[in-house]
């Protein structure tokens, strides 16, 4: 059976008052091959998000599923690189190339 890969897309502003829903988005199924996290209409994030996912990569880690994110927000992106985070991700600034490396993730 073929794995595909997993998009989860959340939008708008990820804040402290949706973490059970940014908690809930972000769950390793086990099944895919790769995963995508399209926050290209994510224009706020917190800290919350981050903690989130920190853990989200944490458990796709152990599941062996990588994941790429693409960020839209000028905001996001230097949220996660002034938490020093930048290295932690595969970040992306389009779809198209993020998909094109979680699928070489995927088969490598």
């Amino acid at each position: 059976m073929n794995k595909s890969i997993a998009v989860i897309r959340l939008t708008g502003e990820l804040e402290i008052g949706r973490r059970d829903e940014i908690a809930a988005a972000l769950v390793v199924a086990g099944s895919e091959s790769g995963i995508l996290l399209d926050f290209s209409d994510v224009n706020y994030a917190d800290s919350t998000s981050l903690a989130e996912l920190l853990r989200f990569r944490d458990e796709a880690a152990k599941a062996n599923v990588p994941i790429a994110i693409v960020i839209g927000s000028r905001q996001f992106a230097r949220l996660i690189q002034y938490a020093g985070l930048s290295h932690a991700f595969r970040i992306f600034e389009n779809r198209s190339e993020a998909l094109m490396d979680i699928s070489q993730a995927a088969n490598a």
